[in-house]
Formats: structure tokens, sequence, C-alpha cells
């Protein structure tokens, strides 16, 4: 069992970018500067190195009420969070991008509480980190 046990409270947050306010709050301590919002600057602090894990620490998770954020993190909020993709996106980009977004209005794919999940325990085999839901 981990030392560092991290609990993710589901009642924090309504969006994505709530969802990274949170995980920043929990998972950073003393920095001066403020964390992305976005899944590059998570898997960074999943890493740890920023006051409250070192880098490959092992981490609890435990998120409570994660039914309201997998509602909340649900096909709505993941096709806003793919609107806003699409504005900024490389032309290259904008088809696979729009079939997100038909994707979510579908209810079909993968959805925002989905990709939490996963990068968090992608990552369980490198940094050893685990999640469990409640």
């Amino acid at each position: 069992m981990a030392e560092i046990r991290i609990i993710i409270d589901g009642n924090n947050f309504e969006t994505l970018d709530g969802f990274f306010d949170e995980m920043e709050r929990l998972l950073t301590k003393d920095l001066d500067w403020r964390t992305g919002h976005n899944f590059d600057a998570f898997h960074d602090l999943l890493r740890g190195g920023f006051g409250v894990h070192e880098y490959g620490e092992q981490i609890d998770f435990v998120w409570v009420d994660s039914e309201k954020s997998r509602n909340d993190l649900g096909f709505e909020e993941t096709r806003l969070y793919y609107e806003k993709i699409l504005k900024k996106c490389h032309p290259t980009n904008r088809e696979a991008v729009m079939h997100k977004i038909t994707s979510a209005e579908k209810h079909e794919g993968k959805t925002l509480f989905d990709m939490i999940v996963e990068e968090i325990n992608d990552k369980s085999s490198v940094y050893d980190h685990t999640l469990e839901l409640k």
C-alpha cells in the first residue's frame, strides 16, 4: 500500500477545467505558478515532483462520488472539450476531431471520465499508482 493516498472528491468539480483545478490542488504544493489545464499537464502531475509526491512515487487514488464525475465528465462535457480543440487544431486534424464530436453527440466512444481513469490506470504500471472508484 502506498504511503500517499489522494482523495479525488467528485463533489469538488463539475467540468474538465474544474477537475484540472482539483488535481492541481491535490498534487502540487508551494508552487508560484499554475499548471496547465490539459492532459499533458495532468500526466506530468501524476509523475510527481510538484511538492506532494516525488517523481515515480506510488500513490493510491480514491475517487469518491465517481458516479457524479462519470455523469459530469460524460458525453456532453466531452463534446464541449472537442469543440474547443476543433477551434485550435491544425487543419489536418479537423476531420478526426469532428469525428470525436459526432461520436460524443451519439453517446459513443470514450468520455472525458473514461480518458482520465485510463490515464491514471495507464500510469499504474509505470508509477505503481492505484485507483479505486467509490
